[in-house]
């Protein structure tokens, strides 16, 4: 019987925890939260046990998921490679960059088996998207355009902590247009705006932002992302190549209102209402990919270095929002 410890037993820790005994029904399953309640709740609800301390979470054989506020990870991260367990961890690997080389270092050194919790790389449409570029159907890339559009902005106290804007929502779209493309980030520049009311200039942050991406054979990325959308929640990337273009995430219940009468924007209820929702599969693939590195049976979908690029392209763009310039990759270095 393969064990895993999740700690944390919030909103993305539950649902890791659910989503992996769906995967495996007779997996042992173990809870810890500093808030014993929740954790009983959420065991209770699953059918999984309870841990009453991390170091009795990490008691378990074979893996470790880490859910927990994002200054605790780099040190779980370590703890769990100490032990080896396998380890999925919730983005980010840490809120510094050197944190991050740390961990990747030691992940290197160990050659231990960690994930990273980018989950559009496990979205179906995203999935197919990169397969299609990797088979050339798509010919040459010439432009990744990304959108993320919140339906609301997140509660004052989580935007105090979150690193801003480039570090807590773009840098899902550093993550996933370099791997769309099979290109790395060379270079951006970023311009970022404060259109609605909130504690965003107060924070110096932004709640609209857009950032060009050189990539490293010449094609350009665009992000746009918004704090609010009235519509709903809307995260989806357009491809185009010199063979044709292509996107994911642009579904039918994507809060978008096409003008010339084809479609009208789903009403409230139909729409994507959120990030769990929206991504609900990828979730879920995230957690079967995990147990199977935990078995040693399957690939790793994201490694902690791929997760260092998408922290260095998030510095590059506080860089360049800071000084109003183009920013290479290469000075992050």
């Amino acid at each position: 019987m393969t064990q895993i410890a999740v700690l944390g037993a919030g909103r993305i820790g539950s649902l890791h925890a659910a989503n992996l005994l769906a995967a495996d029904p007779g997996l042992d399953l173990v809870i810890h939260d500093p808030d014993t309640g929740a954790a009983k709740d959420l065991a209770d609800r699953i059918g999984a046990r309870v841990a009453h301390s991390v170091a009795d979470a990490l008691a378990v054989r074979d893996g470790l998921v880490v859910a927990t506020p994002s200054h605790t990870h780099p040190d779980l991260i370590a703890e769990g490679v100490e032990r080896g367990l396998a380890v999925f961890c919730e983005k980010p690997v840490a809120t510094a960059l050197a944190e991050a080389r740390r961990v990747t270092t030691l992940v290197r050194r160990t050659g231990a088996r960690v994930q990273i919790g980018f989950q559009r790389r496990r979205d179906p449409g995203y999935v197919r998207l990169r397969a299609a570029v990797a088979a050339g159907d798509l010919g040459d890339v010439l432009m990744v355009r990304a959108t993320a559009f919140d339906k609301e902005p997140p509660p004052a106290s989580y935007l105090a902590v979150s690193g801003g804007m480039a570090a807590d929502c773009v840098v899902h779209d550093l993550d996933a247009v370099p791997w769309l493309a099979g290109q790395r980030i060379t270079e951006v520049y970023a311009d970022g705006a404060v259109l609605t009311e909130g504690p965003y200039a107060e924070l110096h942050d932004h709640d609209v932002l857009t950032v060009l991406l050189t990539l490293e054979d010449g094609a350009r990325g665009v992000l746009t992302a918004s704090r609010t959308d009235p519509h709903g929640y809307d995260h989806r990337v357009e491809l185009l190549g010199t063979k044709g273009s292509a996107a994911a995430g642009l579904t039918d219940r994507t809060p978008l209102a096409l003008l010339d009468g084809a479609q009208r924007a789903p009403a409230p209820a139909d729409g994507y209402r959120g990030f769990l929702d929206r991504f609900a599969p990828a979730y879920a693939a995230e957690m079967a990919d995990f147990l199977r590195l935990c078995r040693g049976s399957g690939e790793n979908p994201c490694p902690p270095e791929a997760a260092l690029d998408a922290m260095r392209a998030v510095a590059a763009v506080q860089v360049s929002l800071r000084e109003g310039r183009r920013v290479a990759l290469d000075e992050i270095d």
